[in-house]
């Protein structure tokens, strides 16, 4: 299948430019789908999975349409602000979401907001 094609090559290629980072980390802001296409135990970095998550009458969840538009604008984010630094990214206060601790741990960060 096309994940088994492309899986090392593009593993291949994320290593290859982890190695040029003075901190080698990968921010995941692609959908499971995509990142099917990755094999996470070969990387030479850290995997740093981010979540985007919806509060509403006190359930947290993800919504995947708000889910998608909060991971391009996480991506816009870190393009235009040339953040290098991982702990950079808990800045990030777009769309109404914020950096939640309590939801996160040292593989996923979650970021909250009160669901629209």
């Amino acid at each position: 299948n096309l994940y088994q094609f492309w899986d090392d090559r593009i593993t291949r290629r994320i290593n290859k430019e982890l190695k040029k980072q003075q901190e080698p980390v990968l921010v995941n802001l692609a959908s499971n789908e995509y990142f099917k296409s990755v094999k996470p135990k070969l990387l030479e970095g850290r995997l740093l999975n981010i979540a985007f998550k919806e509060t509403k009458a006190g359930k947290t969840r993800v919504v995947a349409i708000f889910a998608k538009r909060a991971r391009g604008m996480m991506a816009d984010y870190i393009i235009r602000n040339r953040v290098e630094k991982p702990e950079d990214l808990k800045k990030f206060k777009l769309g109404g979401y914020k950096f939640n601790k309590a939801l996160s741990d040292d593989k996923q960060w979650t970021f909250e907001r009160p669901q629209p």
